[in-house]
């Protein structure tokens, strides 16, 4: 039997009307549809800025994006409406969606590899985004979120940590006792991978746009950390910190950062990317990558196992979600300028 709570048919979202800079963003009534068979409404209680929301915005993402468009992926809620056949789940739960939806019929659904679903939705492609105040979602996205996390902390776990997990763990292979070079410590999941990795027993170097960055990465773990604004080329560097270089590069900003990292593994190390927003096409040196026998692994995005993991290590301590600043669904431009300028540190949240 559907489930319904009595609201308004309109609600104010953050949309753009056209590609390119936050100065599109117009914060705009819209309408909201009672969820279908398997859905349901989610009160949004905060929204994390994630690079992929940026990409949309400017229109570089690659993604089926039609205008008018209201970004955000990554969302906390409560359910506040339930659609015909979902069973499970309760008004009034606090859940966050995952970012994707799977049909959890393909080869790779099957064999727990739903990052790799050949029929693969995010959330604000296939409905609204959550940049609004409410959000229509699949019933089979929803996870469970701990009480004892506020709504800044608990929207600052999915993307970043599961993705760092799936990195680091699934596709990195990264064991106790090895060394770790994480690009980008500033960032959401470069900050998740040093403290996961830390936790892991794994020696973490990192690399960093800022002397400020690197600092606040040591009180999570970090043993050292070079500055890659000050020095590029920062392979050397690295090989001397470690006596030699690392086991596993964890990397996700392209360019220089991507082929200094490579530079910086030792014989028989791995480097596992998932993006490349400073720069996607990077030319580097074939012979060293056979001559050492080099690893470079792709990732991309995480699991259902392994977001409930990382939600569980939040809940108990074990990790600490980082939340660098948080604006309202008006401020959404500043939030976006505020990722664009590289000065945050953690995830920046928009809040209803």
């Amino acid at each position: 039997m559907t489930q319904k709570q009595e609201r308004s048919t309109s609600m104010k979202a953050l949309a753009i009307d056209e590609f390119g800079g936050p100065e599109n963003f117009s914060l705009i009534d819209i309408g909201l549809p009672d969820p279908g068979p398997g859905e349901v409404t989610i009160s949004v209680s905060a929204c994390a800025l994630n690079h992929i929301d940026v990409d949309i915005i400017r229109g570089v993402s690659r993604l089926p994006v039609s205008l008018p468009f209201v970004p955000g992926i990554e969302v906390v809620g409560t359910i506040k409406n339930i659609g015909p056949g979902v069973t499970g789940w309760e008004i009034g739960e606090r859940v966050a969606p995952r970012v994707q939806r799977n049909c959890g019929r393909c080869t790779p659904c099957l064999t727990a590899r739903q990052d790799l679903c050949d029929e693969l939705e995010w959330i604000s492609l296939a409905t609204s985004g959550g940049y609004a105040e409410e959000l229509v979602c699949h019933a089979d996205q929803l996870v469970r979120v701990p009480e004892n996390l506020t709504d800044e902390a608990a929207v600052a776990v999915q993307v970043a940590f599961g993705t760092a997990w799936h990195m680091l763990f699934t596709r990195g292979r990264l064991r106790a006792g090895e060394t770790v070079l994480v690009n980008a410590v500033g960032s959401g999941i470069g900050a998740a991978a040093v403290q996961l990795a830390r936790w892991a027993g794994a020696r973490v170097i990192g690399t960093a746009g800022s002397d400020d960055k690197l600092e606040r990465a040591r009180a999570h773990g970090m043993e050292a950390g070079v500055n890659y604004t000050a020095n590029p080329a920062f392979g050397p560097q690295v090989k001397e910190l470690t006596g030699g270089g690392v086991d596993l590069v964890f990397e996700h900003v392209g360019g220089s950062t991507f082929t200094s990292g490579l530079e910086s593994l030792k014989k028989g190390g791995r480097l596992v990317t998932c993006g490349a927003h400073s720069q996607e096409v990077v030319p580097f040196d074939i012979i060293p990558l056979f001559r050492g026998e080099f690893e470079v692994l792709g990732s991309f995005a995480f699991v259902q196992t392994e977001v409930e993991k990382v939600f569980d290590l939040a809940a108990r301590g074990v990790i600490e979600p980082l939340v660098d600043s948080v604006f309202s669904l008006a401020e959404g431009a500043r939030a976006v300028e505020r990722m664009e300028s590289r000065k945050a540190y953690g995830k920046i949240v928009i809040m209803p």
